[in-house]
């Protein structure tokens, strides 16, 4: 059972990120700083967050020379707490709310997953590369990507993921070869 000081810990900005970062390598053992970058996390906040999950014997922690480590807990208590975290994909659901956000204007024809999200091959912390094929009538280059951006930048402050938005027209996307050829055939996340 989860106590009061255990969800306030976990209600805290950054700590669910990092739980899901070390529940997703189970194995390894990261300084504060790596797990800082990995998780995307600022690293006062995984300074701030370890020290309390370790208190709450979420982590375990050991000096290496100037450096502290971090692993997760390996007490079958507090991991089947964790089991509780969902373990959605964080960059995967802010992709999809990126895409749905920016579908909802009329110039979006499509966005498309690729890089390491579109292939799964993805850690904790990646950045998430869509896609996003626009009507050329509708809206300039310019301003689909200034668009774009703007609700990667609004995205990134809601869910500390990083969207990196690369805008196509539909009339180099029905071109035979080069960019348009590799993205055909990844993954769709949201079509008009």
């Amino acid at each position: 059972m989860l106590s009061r000081d255990l969800i306030r810990t976990l209600a805290k900005s950054g700590t669910i990120e990092l739980i899901r970062t070390l529940k997703a390598y189970p194995e390894k053992d990261f300084t504060v700083n790596e797990l800082s970058r990995v998780s995307g996390v600022p690293t006062m906040t995984t300074w701030r967050a370890v020290r309390e999950l370790k208190a709450a014997r979420i982590v375990k922690t050991r000096k290496v020379g100037n450096a502290t480590s971090v692993s997760i807990t390996d007490d079958r208590d507090r991991l089947r707490i964790l089991r509780l975290i969902p373990e959605a994909d964080p960059q995967r659901n802010a992709a999809m709310v990126f895409a749905n956000k920016l579908g909802e204007n009329s110039w979006v024809e499509e966005c498309r997953l690729f890089g390491s999200i579109g292939k799964g091959e993805h850690g904790p912390g990646d950045d998430v590369d869509v896609a996003v094929v626009y009507r050329e009538g509708g809206i300039s280059a310019e301003d689909a990507m200034a668009s774009s951006t703007a609700l990667a930048g609004m995205i990134r402050s809601e869910t500390n993921v990083n969207i990196v938005p690369l805008c196509i027209s539909s009339k180099e996307m029905a071109r035979r070869g080069g960019l348009a050829a590799e993205l055909r055939d990844k993954e769709t996340i949201f079509r008009r």
